[in-house]
């Protein structure tokens, strides 16, 4: 049982953790401007590759070793698979509604976990499960002239981020959060170097700056998330990843001017309170 002083370690982390990811948010939008999607991809896989050897080499190489590297493997390429998706997500649907998807990993997450990990879930993580869905269903709306074949974007991510939940249960109990930080980072590297794109556009000094700062700001939120994992139980520390759809709203209403619909409003409160509720279910379970 983690102490209260480390919960609120873990909650902290995790509140940071989601700032920097946030920003990183803000950043892919003005990038989305200017390049190619993939370009994007490359420039935070680079910086973030660069980051990730420095921690290494400052933490000590010793911290790579991994008792446990399918598990890194699953985890690194679930989690690249992840950001691209979520990327294009970024580049096509406002920032709220993209990220208010985005949050049903951890509902997706607790669906998964009955056949991948073989937990039982009972009558009311089901419940909360179905009515997780519906809120996407909300956002996403199905079947009517609404419906934008791009909201499936953060739907596609939020499933990756379900197993990169899953995976990280296992590959932190043996490893580091720098080898979780350092796999990834070169996993999405490889993966970018691969659909490089043919239509490239040299950054001028200023989007350079703010395009190898995706690295350092997803770097520090992947290290702060890891962290709060090792401090605080993940019942605890989930409920605050959801921090990040108020830090993205606020910012995209003051830099771009997004005004969240009601719709978004609406799912995204039942997608997050029902991701809370699963959390606090999980821990009672415990």
């Amino acid at each position: 049982m983690k102490s209260k002083n480390n919960n609120l370690l873990g909650i902290s982390f995790m509140l940071l953790s989601m700032f920097c990811l946030s920003i990183n948010d803000i950043t892919y939008k003005y990038l989305s401007f200017h390049f190619p999607v993939w370009e994007s991809i490359f420039f935070r896989a680079l910086s973030g590759s660069i980051i990730a050897t420095f921690l290494a080499m400052y933490f000590g190489f010793d911290k790579l070793k991994t008792k446990k590297p399918v598990g890194h493997a699953i985890r690194a390429l679930s989690a690249s698979a992840c950001v691209v998706f979520y990327i294009y997500g970024i580049n096509h649907l406002m920032l709220s509604e993209n990220i208010a998807i985005a949050h049903s990993a951890p509902i997706i997450a607790a669906f998964l976990a009955v056949p991948i990990l073989g937990e039982r879930i009972g009558i009311f993580r089901t419940t909360a499960i179905l009515i997780g869905f519906i809120g996407v269903l909300i956002i996403v709306k199905p079947g009517t002239d609404l419906f934008k074949l791009e909201t499936l974007y953060p739907l596609i991510s939020a499933a990756f981020m379900a197993s990169v939940y899953l995976s990280t249960r296992s590959v932190m109990s043996t490893d580091s959060s720098v080898a979780i930080v350092f796999y990834y980072s070169f996993a999405l590297l490889i993966t970018s170097i691969i659909f490089f794109p043919n239509n490239f556009i040299m950054p001028n000094g200023i989007q350079l700056i703010f395009a190898m700062s995706l690295g350092v700001m997803g770097s520090l939120g992947h290290l702060f998330m890891s962290q709060a994992a090792k401090y605080a139980d993940v019942a605890i520390t989930s409920p605050f990843e959801y921090s990040s759809f108020i830090f993205v709203g606020i910012m995209g209403y003051l830099i771009y001017s997004e005004v969240p619909t009601l719709s978004i409003y609406l799912g995204g409160i039942i997608i997050i309170s029902t991701g809370i509720f699963i959390a606090y279910r999980e821990r009672k379970n415990s």
